[in-house]
């Protein structure tokens, strides 16, 4: 299907390629069909795309990518609520904000998009008593820089 975007124009979506939201993303709960759309030369850094609203969309980036130390348990009920029987079905991505520039951009790690690839279905899942945040830097300032 061809569809208008508000982020790349028009775009060529494969019904492959929807995954479906049962519980749409919090804030959005209406928008359950969404696409990730990968960002040619960019490796981590993907686009979830609301298939039927071409004006939102989520940058996104697989979390393992930027923060090697990254891990989580995914709760039994999210998981059966993805129909997750095999954890090399799932992928794993964190939405990210950029206030100002790319530069100050951060990830939310306590809450990550969860795809099965092999069901089409997706979560949000929120990670209660985490450690983790929702404001993780991508690009962690060096110092002298």
């Amino acid at each position: 299907m061809k569809m208008e975007t508000t982020r790349f124009g028009e775009l060529e979506i494969g019904g492959e390629d929807i995954y479906t939201f049962p519980d749409g993303i919090p804030g959005f709960e209406q928008d359950k069909r969404f696409a990730l759309v990968g960002l040619e030369g960019l490796d981590g850094i993907a686009c979830l795309q609301c298939v039927d609203r071409g004006e939102l969309s989520f940058i996104v980036v697989n979390p393992f990518v930027f923060f090697p130390d990254y891990e989580f348990q995914l709760p039994d009920a999210d998981a059966g609520r993805l129909e997750a029987e095999d954890p090399g079905d799932l992928s794993v991505w964190a939405i990210v904000t950029i206030k100002d520039r790319l530069e100050t951009a951060t990830a939310n790690l306590v809450a990550p998009v969860v795809l099965n690839l092999r069901k089409k279905l997706g979560k949000q899942v929120i990670l209660v008593a985490s450690r983790l945040g929702t404001r993780h830097a991508l690009f962690p300032a060096t110092k002298g820089v």
